[in-house]
């Protein structure tokens, strides 16, 4: 999966600094986004060294920002970890379903997110291969009525992570 931009993020979560530690050394974050993401952090108050090292970082210091990351992030929790992944997943899912139009195989990529993420559970009813876990049978329908069915189940999980993941201000990073 291609990186996530930070516009794209910050317009439908907050991210902790663990969370976002995740994200770039998954390659979902790219490192100028997270520097964008400690500049807005520094204007939203935050003053912590490593912050502020982030923030003025520039392409040839590159090096220095998973280190920078980790030290930010080293009070994270498996706790935290665990709900890092969700948001993660969600963040995944949210951008490949806005981009799906551009994709040749949007489901295709619903897969191999869902394998990358160990196959959660509430992801299962809108991959292609998994059987039906309601009365649904697709041998009942046409092939667009099952493609309609699993996007509209995507969706649907799309709608309920954004209402676990929304952004409670207009700040988009949290400490």
């Amino acid at each position: 999966m291609r990186p996530i931009p930070w516009t794209f993020i910050c317009s439908r979560t907050r991210l902790s600094w663990g969370e976002v530690a995740l994200g770039y050394h998954n390659h979902w974050l790219i490192w100028s986004d997270v520097i964008e993401m400690a500049c807005d952090s520094l204007l939203d108050g935050e003053e912590a060294t490593a912050v502020v090292e982030l923030a003025g970082l520039s392409k040839s210091d590159v090096s220095m920002v998973g280190e920078l990351l980790d030290r930010l992030a080293n009070n994270s929790t498996d706790e935290d970890n665990i709900e890092a992944k969700a948001k993660w997943l969600y963040l995944q899912l949210a951008w490949l379903f806005e981009n799906r139009l551009t994709i040749d195989d949007p489901l295709g990529e619903v897969e191999k997110i869902y394998a990358d993420f160990d196959y959660p559970e509430d992801v299962a009813s809108f991959v292609r291969y998994m059987p039906a876990s309601d009365e649904y049978d697709p041998s009942m329908h046409s092939a667009d009525e099952n493609l309609l069915r699993l996007m509209t189940k995507w969706e649907g999980y799309l709608e309920r992570c954004a209402i676990i993941f929304a952004v409670p201000s207009q700040t988009a990073l949290k400490p």
